[in-house]
């Protein structure tokens, strides 16, 4: 009787830290849930982005082969855009992160959830975030030739303008447009400014295969997490 009644004890301790898991499990994976529709969300955004950006970057290049025909200016309209707009979006998989720092992975129980967990994480810290840095080094070098062959007077006075409204600091993206005067004419100079336009177009190309990839996994392990916990018709009663 003493036998049965431990074995029965530790039967019923076992099934509370059973249930426990499970709803731990269910807790992790909600939110998860919400923070990968949000990351799909922004990853559209950025495609959105790139798709804009990609026949700026075109008029940019051409704005500076042909730079005598618009007087030595880069327009506006097109350079605006450029230096205005940014296109990365990081996630930072938190609730991933938790997961792992705590060792509490062990708690998802379904393995096709485990492992497209793990193919998201690996992916977004390793290609997409490689994707990320060649696509800030192609702005960064637009942007350190435009230092060295234009005059900022008119970008000076747009931001000091945009600087004194609340709205422009806030939102980068409406600020006044403005033109960037040519002042160092040398061809080669001027030549390696317009291929670094098309190289920041090659690099935006590079990043929206990764933005591709990043949906498709973050899509999959939707489904499989919605698949066991049904989220989306629990959260639209």
């Amino acid at each position: 009787m003493i036998f049965l009644a431990v074995t029965l004890g530790f039967f019923a301790e076992g099934l509370r830290e059973h249930m426990g898991d499970k709803t731990k499990e269910k807790e992790y994976l909600s939110n998860m849930f919400e923070e990968l529709k949000y990351d799909t969300a922004q990853y559209h955004i950025s495609l959105n982005k790139i798709n804009v950006l990609n026949p700026v970057l075109d008029s940019c290049y051409l704005n500076v082969k042909q730079a005598d025909q618009f007087n030595y200016v880069l327009l506006a309209k097109w350079n605006t855009p450029v230096n205005e707009v940014g296109v990365i979006y990081k996630p930072a998989l938190p609730t991933i992160n938790q997961l792992k720092s705590s060792g509490n992975l062990r708690l998802i129980e379904e393995g096709p959830i485990a492992t497209k967990v793990m193919e998201y994480e690996t992916f977004i810290d390793g290609t997409y975030q490689d994707h990320c840095v060649s696509v800030q080094a192609g702005s960064s070098k637009v942007f350190a030739i435009e230092d060295e062959l234009c005059d900022y007077t008119d970008f000076n006075a747009k931001l000091g303008e945009n600087m004194k409204h609340i709205n422009g600091q806030l939102n980068p993206e409406g600020s006044e447009l403005y033109d960037m005067k040519i002042v160092i004419k040398d061809p080669a100079k001027l030549n390696a400014l317009a291929n670094s336009f098309v190289n920041f177009k090659a690099n935006n190309y590079g990043y929206a295969t990764g933005l591709n990839n990043a949906i498709k996994i973050a899509t999959e392990l939707l489904k499989s997490i919605n698949d066991k916990y049904h989220f989306d018709k629990t959260n639209n009663q």
